[in-house]
């Protein structure tokens, strides 16, 4: 974690430099005068977390210009100059702000201020769960509507393609698919989703895609897990936009919700393939490769071709590497695109309600 801290005066720079004692990853810096907005819109961007070591007002002006989503936005803590208070002002969950406080806090033998009305009840807070889970928050816009039902004291009904280990928190009850995936779930009568049926499901867990217009999602939380790996062989400088397509193509035949992608993987010879980098650097991906002989060592069924293999020494680059990269099985075998060929693997997930 990468926690940017600015200060103003002298003690506000005593009280930085022994919160980078304690805390890694820290940085710290005094205010030039006239400085506040560069350094914010420097750091608001780069860093996973802003320390203001003064007036709380100066924070709020400082950062509002940049204030976009509590799904992208870094967290802000205010400290006093005395550091007498520690105060989360901005993605106090997803963000970690309210914890990062709470560390602060107990550094300097402050007083945490956390407002968080989920916090401040002692109530379940779905955003920090998922975050601790890995899990990607789709639709963020739907998380008070989980909030506020869970502080009125009701039932929040929770959709999970995979098991939930552990006790489940007050207010939350789980329907656990019977197969372990939702194909599709417009069209599944018995997913309690379809139009006319009784049933609702405030958040669904899943790595399958979903009709962002049908009503019947529009107030339903989803979370996604990054549990999907790409794996990828190419001709020689195979253009970005074929193999993008040829990706988003497998994804949409499989119903697959591209943000369930955790990595890219192929063979080492295509370490350098620019089209795969710009996919992966788009998508924000981590580009993994492997040698013939480690994908050659893989025991199980995969499409040969021996073709591929006097080329590259292996039967098959994208369903090997796939499960290389995975350490999981696959779900989509090689599909032949225009000089790309792209499979899919699934790992498993180890879901837990305790924090």
């Amino acid at each position: 974690m990468k926690i940017s801290i600015i200060a103003f005066t002298d003690n506000g720079m005593e009280i930085a430099a022994k919160l980078k004692e304690s805390l890694e990853g820290v940085e710290f810096s005094r205010c030039a005068k006239g400085g506040l907005s560069q350094w914010t819109e420097e750091h608001f961007s780069t860093s996973d977390a802003l320390v203001f070591v003064g007036a709380i007002g100066i924070a709020i002006r400082a950062i509002s210009p940049y204030v976009q989503s509590k799904v992208n936005d870094p967290a802000v803590v205010v400290v006093d100059e005395l550091g007498q208070f520690s105060i989360p002002v901005l993605s106090g969950h997803i963000g970690g702000a309210n914890e990062l406080a709470i560390q602060i806090a107990d550094i300097l033998n402050a007083i945490p201020v956390v407002t968080t009305a989920t916090d401040i009840n002692d109530v379940f807070a779905i955003d920090t769960w998922a975050k601790g889970q890995g899990l990607r928050i789709l639709n963020p816009e739907c998380i008070k509507l989980v909030s506020s039902k869970l502080l009125r004291g009701e039932s929040v009904y929770v959709k999970s393609d995979y098991p939930i280990k552990g006790d489940l928190p007050q207010n939350i009850i789980l329907n656990v698919s019977d197969n372990g995936l939702i194909n599709d779930l417009s069209n599944d009568s018995d997913n309690g989703l379809s139009n006319g049926s009784d049933d609702y499901f405030d958040v669904i867990i899943s790595h399958k895609h979903f009709k962002e217009n049908d009503d019947i999602y529009k107030n339903s939380l989803f979370l996604v897990p990054q549990i999907i790996t790409v794996g990828i062989g190419c001709r020689k400088d195979k253009e970005f936009e074929i193999i993008e397509n040829s990706i988003l193509k497998i994804l949409e035949k499989e119903n697959i919700n591209i943000l369930s992608l955790n990595s890219i993987a192929s063979i080492d010879k295509k370490a350098n393939e620019k089209g795969i980098i710009e996919f992966a650097e788009k998508y924000d991906l981590p580009f993994n490769t492997y040698s013939a002989e480690e994908l050659n060592s893989l025991v199980g069924e995969f499409t040969k071709s021996d073709f591929v293999k006097s080329v590259v020494e292996v039967d098959n680059v994208c369903e090997r590497s796939a499960v290389m990269e995975s350490e999981g099985k696959l779900i989509r075998r090689k599909d032949a695109n225009d000089g790309v060929t792209v499979a899919l693997a699934i790992c498993d997930i180890d879901l837990s309600w305790e924090e």
